[in-house]
């Protein structure tokens, strides 16, 4: 299978994703996991992980960043669009004593 570069991928029709399978790609291209994405929208992390294996298979998608790779590709989603996630706190550097 030949691989093509991702800024080919415009050029084809974009696959057809639902509003709610859009907006969860958004929040995984924001780093979130499945269940934060679920208290986010008040669902079962259960239903996430189906949404997002059918948003899977529509886009044929290998995994979660591929899937936001070609989201991106397709212009289903735009960077400008998605809210950095924030990182957790740096631990704390011992000093040295004197």
């Amino acid at each position: 299978m030949i691989q093509q570069h991702p800024t080919t991928v415009r050029t084809r029709t974009a696959p057809k994703l639902t509003p709610r399978r859009l907006q969860i790609m958004r929040f995984v291209a924001t780093g979130m996991e499945n269940t934060e994405i679920a208290a986010r929208l008040c669902l079962s992390p259960n239903t996430i992980k189906t949404q997002l294996a059918h948003t899977f298979r529509v886009l044929r998608a290998r995994n979660r960043q591929h899937a936001v790779a070609l989201c991106l590709a397709y212009g289903l989603i735009e960077v400008g669009q998605l809210r950095p996630f924030s990182l957790p706190p740096a631990p704390a550097v011992p000093r040295p004593q004197d």
